[in-house]
């Protein structure tokens, strides 16, 4: 019997049991503070059927095994990674967890239409004059 695919809402560490079906809207990889040629670790958006978004991280230590594995724009099934608490004044995402790659992590490319092109979410012009917006 085939795994189930879980929402993006849904995922909370109390379980390392989930399988997203996702597509990466968003890459790009982070310098080491030290030495701007050395890349510490790949950052990743990512967006599954409902709209919904995490931010990802894959650290150096196996970048190598994961780096052909994401593209920004493609879509895939990522299973057996960890969750970690998104806290910090500036986050990709507004969800609570980021989503963090491990060696055993199983990422299996697929192709789906109904996945969202962009993570964009879009606030009148006038909430942004009246302060009535997380700015987080």
């Amino acid at each position: 019997m085939a795994q189930s695919i879980n929402m993006i809402n849904d995922l909370t560490p109390i379980n390392e049991n989930w399988r997203i079906k996702v597509r990466i809207i968003r890459l790009w990889e982070v310098p080491n503070y030290n030495n701007q040629n050395v890349v510490d670790s790949i950052e990743l958006v990512l967006v599954d059927e409902k709209g919904s978004r995490i931010q990802a991280t894959i650290r150096k230590s196996i970048m190598q095994r994961f780096s052909n594995m994401v593209k920004e724009g493609s879509c895939g099934i990522i299973a057996k990674f960890g969750l970690i608490s998104n806290i910090g004044k500036h986050r990709a995402t507004n969800h609570s967890y980021k989503l963090n790659f491990f060696f055993k992590t199983v990422v299996r490319e697929c192709e789906d239409v109904q996945l969202p092109l962009h993570g964009l979410n879009f606030t009148s012009f006038a909430k942004i004059l009246k302060n009535e917006i997380d700015d987080s």
